[in-house]
């Protein structure tokens, strides 16, 4: 196969040898597998820098991804853009070595060294021009579904390709079966999920590749907003390739360049230090997707971690196969949340993320399992996955390093609505972001509607509704739905929406309906998620999470997502916190009793220390009891 037919593996940053490990791991590739590092390649150029310059030409890195970030952000047109943030800029060496990033998705991030390479094998640097971008969705090749375009600006100086500039927007539909580009039910391969581009040059000495655009328009539902987006994408590149050529004239290519090369040989070092700190060993954590669409079984999330030195390898052997529906996750997008994943939990936010922190660490799935599918499977759902693999890679490193990682945290919703819009009088494919929060941490609490694996945000109401025939007519945190802990986990997010449309449907995505976010060391789960639709009325239906359902004009959509689950004993949580909970309307006087043992007034909202330290002892009196009787 090749790239005008189906992708072969990619080469880069797959490591053909199997991966070292502790006794028993080396025959886990028997069968077929895929793993994943990014190894150093041969030829970095070696010149003469100090460390000043190093740090000087490191903010400069940072501070071009993350202006080119806001060029894309600023000129898109789509709300899943400029409002959700579901964009990513990176910037790569011209050997195709990820040199820095800005602060955006690591789904995205981490599938960009992968899809560069593809990007080079068909655009060797002599086939590449000034002026040239190259756009590809294909999702084995890409961040593992087909909204995801990427496009590849290579940077000239004087000639001379010194680099590449690369971004990531989601495309709020790019045709295929369902609004959105993004349904489980009856998708059984990619070919009915939408329009699919291998690398393709849509710009040419900068002038835009108008029959290729014409394709891309032609098969997708909103070819407006999608054209303008793609703008917007070159826009993009075009601001980090001005940026990096004005960096070269400063210092010159070949101090850049070996820059840029202890740069990455520095990022490794402290990669490496980091994971020596971390006992040896081998590490298992397990939990489950609820299902893959309407009356199918939960879905397995197995992992093994195995520390051995400075190097770790993250084995999903023993998860559920591949299925037969739109959630799978390709394994560059495995890999890409495994690299984000153990790099958040064991440094600092200050080391750059980049190829030197991901070379010593792997992932390793299975050929056919959920985490490694065969192609042509689906993948358009994919994006419902990647907080369940942060959670279970952070369940296990719990084991090493519990004091570095945090709670399981709140699922998401992104629900799809289309129909038509009576007030302008066309069809619209409304795509919304509902983030519920994070997982409680070591010494203290999960965060509120804040998205515990990636930077997407909650898109705000106005905007929704200035652009969409939707009333939002409730968005609120939702009581006692929070995991107990000594530190508490977020509460869950609901968010009710009034549809307004003509001839509608939403296309539902979500999870943690079955399986609620577990705590850690004593820590309870947060509450489950629901759907439901027209809450309250002889109409009540609650929704599968992850179906396709008609709605009607005036229907309300209520969507509940989880809450987040606890870190530590409850009984061990000052009271004056929870009764500071109680005040702020997280937690019921009764959850307050029942959960944490703690007395509070409901009309001062003030603990009781007599009350409380007497419930409490009761309690951990029982709880001793009880343990004895199981003995």
């Amino acid at each position: 196969m090749n790239h005008r037919d189906e992708p072969d593996p990619p080469e880069f940053p797959h490591a053909k040898s199997k991966p070292r490990s502790s006794a028993g791991f080396a025959g886990a590739t028997e069968g077929g597998g895929s793993e994943g590092r990014a190894d150093a390649p041969e030829g970095a150029v070696e010149a003469p820098f100090d460390k000043i310059t190093r740090a000087v030409v490191w903010a400069a890195l940072r501070s071009i991804a993350e202006e080119a970030g806001t060029a894309l952000r600023k000129t898109a047109y789509s709300q899943a853009v400029r409002e959700g943030r579901d964009f990513s800029v990176a910037l790569f060496d011209p050997r195709g070595q990820m040199i820095a990033q800005g602060d955006f998705s690591p789904g995205h991030l981490g599938s960009m060294p992968s899809l560069v390479g593809h990007v080079l094998r068909e655009y060797p640097p002599d086939a590449l021009a000034p002026g040239d971008a190259i756009v590809l969705n294909d999702l084995y090749m890409g961040s593992g579904h087909l909204p995801d375009f990427f496009m590849t600006t290579p940077v000239f100086h004087r000639g001379r390709l010194v680099g590449f500039a690369v971004n990531c927007a989601h495309q709020v539909d790019v045709g295929g079966a369902a609004a959105g580009s993004q349904a489980v039910e009856g998708i059984t391969e990619f070919y009915q999920e939408g329009i699919r581009i291998l690398p393709t040059k849509l710009w040419r000495a900068g002038e835009v590749n108008r029959e290729v655009m014409r394709i891309i328009k032609g098969n997708v539902r909103l070819p407006e907003i999608v054209e303008g987006d793609l703008k917007a994408m070159r826009s993009s590149g075009r601001v980090a390739e001005v940026r990096l050529v004005e960096l070269f004239d400063r210092y010159g290519a070949d101090i850049v360049l070996a820059t840029w090369d202890e740069i990455l040989a520095h990022s490794e070092r402290e990669m490496r230090a980091a994971i020596r700190t971390v006992p040896a060993g081998r590490y298992e954590a397990e939990d489950f997707y609820d299902d893959c669409g309407r009356g199918t079984d939960p879905l397995r999330v197995f992992v093994t971690v195995i520390v051995d030195g400075d190097e770790i390898t993250v084995d999903f052997t023993g998860s559920s196969d591949q299925t037969a529906s739109g959630i799978n996750s390709p394994f560059n997008y495995t890999l890409a949340y495994t690299w984000h994943t153990v790099k958040s939990a064991l440094v600092q936010s200050s080391i750059p993320q980049n190829a030197g922190t991901m070379r010593p660490i792997r992932a390793y799935a299975p050929e056919g399992s959920l985490f490694n599918p065969r192609p042509p499977a689906a993948a358009g759902a994919r994006a419902v996955m990647q907080q369940r693999i942060v959670d279970v890679i952070l369940q296990a490193l719990a084991h090493a390093v519990p004091d570095r990682v945090i709670a399981s945290s709140s699922h998401w919703a992104n629900p799809i609505f289309e129909g038509r819009d009576p007030a302008r009088g066309r069809r619209f494919v409304y795509y919304d972001i509902i983030v519920g929060g994070m997982g409680a941490r070591p010494h203290t609490d999960g965060a509120e509607a804040v998205c515990g694996s990636f930077n997407l945000e909650n898109i705000p109401v106005e905007v929704n509704e200035s652009n969409y025939p939707i009333v939002v007519e409730r968005l609120e945190l939702i009581r006692d739905s929070s995991g107990p802990g000594r530190f508490r986990g977020s509460s869950g997010l609901r968010k009710d929406i009034r549809f307004l449309g003509e001839r509608g449907k939403l296309s539902n995505l979500s999870d943690r309906h079955r399986f609620a976010p577990p705590g850690l060391f004593g820590g309870e789960p947060g509450a489950l998620g629901r759907t439901v639709l027209n809450p309250g009325t002889p109409r009540e239906q609650v929704l599968h999470p992850k179906a396709i359902y008609p709605i009607e004009r005036g229907d309300l959509v209520s969507l509940s997502v989880s809450g987040s689950g606890g870190y530590g004993d409850p009984l061990d949580r000052d009271p004056e916190l929870v009764a500071r909970d109680v005040a702020l309307g997280h937690v019921s006087v009764e959850r307050a009793r029942e959960a944490y043992g703690v007395v509070v007034d409901a009309t001062t909202c003030r603990a009781d220390a007599e009350a409380t330290a007497a419930l409490r002892a009761r309690r951990r009196a029982t709880a001793a009891n009880d343990k004895e009787t199981c003995r």
